[in-house]
């Protein structure tokens, strides 16, 4: 299986919002959780999110993401090759979960579910996590609609441009899953003239090429709704709520997800 995940932490520094969060976003973070004296489990290794906490311990399936993007360890915060729906993590051990997209980072409604369970089991009762979703509207988005919003300059980045695209092109099963190689191959579709869209929108060459880092990899993400990810997680959960998560491109897709209060298994 070919996994653009290798590959990803080279393209890391030329990601923008909505792909990576902003300084008010992680403010955001901190101030739902009140995570100044949290011993905090990262999701994936963010290093925007990799500040907060009294201590952190984050997972990250590839451990090329971890030499590659994570800051290093110390005698506070660590990071880990791991599974999310296996946590190498101890039952009802952490203060506070957190992560940038790993609800889409994983391929199914079933993947989902057993990611909010792995989340219920780790932490201490009464403690909660925040994760940012991205969340397809209800109505999906029209590809040709998208292809004229951008010639219209009406799509902020190529990376907004990406999620719209992403959102636009997944099943319409509960899953919302979508290939990643399917995410370049329809972008390339839309816009086979890549110099011509950079010249239109003066985004920078480097910054669109940055898709090709999907070219031919066999993962899925999913992009569910705003509601269907609530479902998910009310059955873990008894205690939610949705926080906008600050001012970027296509941030109102993206609002982070606070939820706790585990439900008794």
């Amino acid at each position: 299986m070919k996994n653009h995940w290798d590959n990803y932490h080279r393209h890391w520094k030329l990601l923008d919002a909505p792909l990576r969060p902003t300084a008010e976003t992680i403010g955001i973070f901190d101030r739902e959780l009140d995570l100044k004296n949290a011993d905090v489990l990262l999701l994936g290794v963010t290093p925007e999110l990799a500040i907060l906490g009294r201590s952190m311990l984050a997972v990250d399936q590839s451990a090329t993401m971890i030499s590659g993007v994570w800051a290093g360890d110390n005698a506070l915060r660590r990071a880990i090759a791991g599974n999310w729906l296996d946590l190498p993590v101890d039952r009802a051990s952490i203060d506070a979960v957190i992560g940038d997209g790993c609800l889409s980072a994983v391929d199914s409604k079933a993947a989902r579910s057993s990611l909010f369970g792995e989340i219920a089991r780790v932490l201490k009762p009464g403690k909660r996590a925040a994760i940012r979703i991205f969340a397809r509207p209800e109505t999906a988005d029209d590809l040709q609609g998208i292809e004229a919003l951008v010639l219209a300059g009406g799509v902020e980045n190529f990376h907004a441009l990406k999620w719209r695209i992403a959102m636009a092109c997944t099943t319409d099963d509960c899953d919302f899953a979508i290939k990643v190689r399917t995410i370049r191959d329809t972008f390339d579709s839309l816009f086979p003239n890549r110099e011509a869209l950079a010249a239109r929108t003066g985004w920078s060459m480097v910054s669109i090429n940055t898709i090709d880092v999907y070219a031919g990899s066999d993962i899925s993400y999913s992009f569910a709704t705003l509601a269907m990810l609530i479902d998910e997680a009310s059955r873990w959960f008894g205690d939610m709520r949705i926080v906008p998560s600050g001012s970027y491109p296509l941030a109102e897709r993206c609002p982070l997800l606070v939820f706790g209060s585990a439900k008794p298994r």
